[in-house]
């Protein structure tokens, strides 16, 4: 194949992304660049917990991060106990962002998502510029690499890059890591490695609990589907 798929984890110094906190997950739907080396993004956030001040702590994270411009920021939907969702647009210097690092390389950008304070991006890169995309991520004092994972291109891996980002903004982080750990112990093999019993063991709660977050897992997801 011409192409890898690259899956890359980092931690962005002084960009506003680090002061999210683990309540707060997002994702990129849009960007344009104009004459003045000036990005403009678009994101969908979702925050959850307590509507009570929510807008404010943005503004509060967007006005740290010098490199942003102007921001507008504006709730589409939410609910007063569980979240909210907020459409962001920003106006931001193009050579500060990671965006731009990255198509400056020829990379494709599939997925980018923040998370934990974490900034995740999914690209595909031709073979030939890979070990360039590495350099440029390591000669940024600012980045810090958390996880990297290369593999080939196949259809699996797009599906799973456009539902994951998807998913992720509906399951908690309880819930991702019950499926997380469920898969690595075969709980989903056919047959199945471990029972509902031994993955509750694992986990340290009971049985009734673990089927109890399965089923609402399943639920979450046949709702979106």
């Amino acid at each position: 194949m011409s192409h890898k798929y690259i899956n890359v984890v980092v931690s962005h110094h002084g960009c506003w992304s680090e002061l999210t906190s683990g309540n707060y997950i997002d994702t990129l739907i849009n960007i344009e660049y104009s004459s003045f080396d000036i990005l403009k993004a678009t994101r969908i956030a979702m925050i959850r917990g307590s509507r009570e001040n929510i807008k404010a702590q943005i503004k509060n994270i967007m006005t740290k991060d010098r490199s942003i411009i102007d921001f507008d920021i504006s709730e589409v939907a939410g609910d007063s106990n569980k979240y909210s969702i907020y459409l962001i647009s920003m106006l931001q210097e193009a050579e500060s962002t990671m965006i731009s690092k990255l198509r400056a390389k020829g990379t494709s950008i599939i997925g980018t998502t923040i998370q934990d304070g974490k900034e995740i991006y999914d690209i595909i890169v031709p073979k030939d510029v890979k070990a360039l995309v590495v350099s440029a991520l390591m000669k940024d004092d600012r980045v810090k690499i958390i996880n990297f994972v290369e593999k080939d291109v196949d259809e699996k891996i797009i599906f799973k890059v456009i539902s994951r980002n998807s998913l992720e903004m509906i399951l908690t982080e309880k819930e991702r890591m019950l499926l997380r750990k469920a898969r690595e112990l075969g709980y989903f093999n056919v047959p199945r490695d471990r029972n509902s019993q031994e993955l509750a063991e694992q986990l340290g709660v009971s049985k009734m609990s673990v089927s109890l977050s399965l089923r609402n897992v399943l639920k979450k997801i046949s709702d979106f589907i």
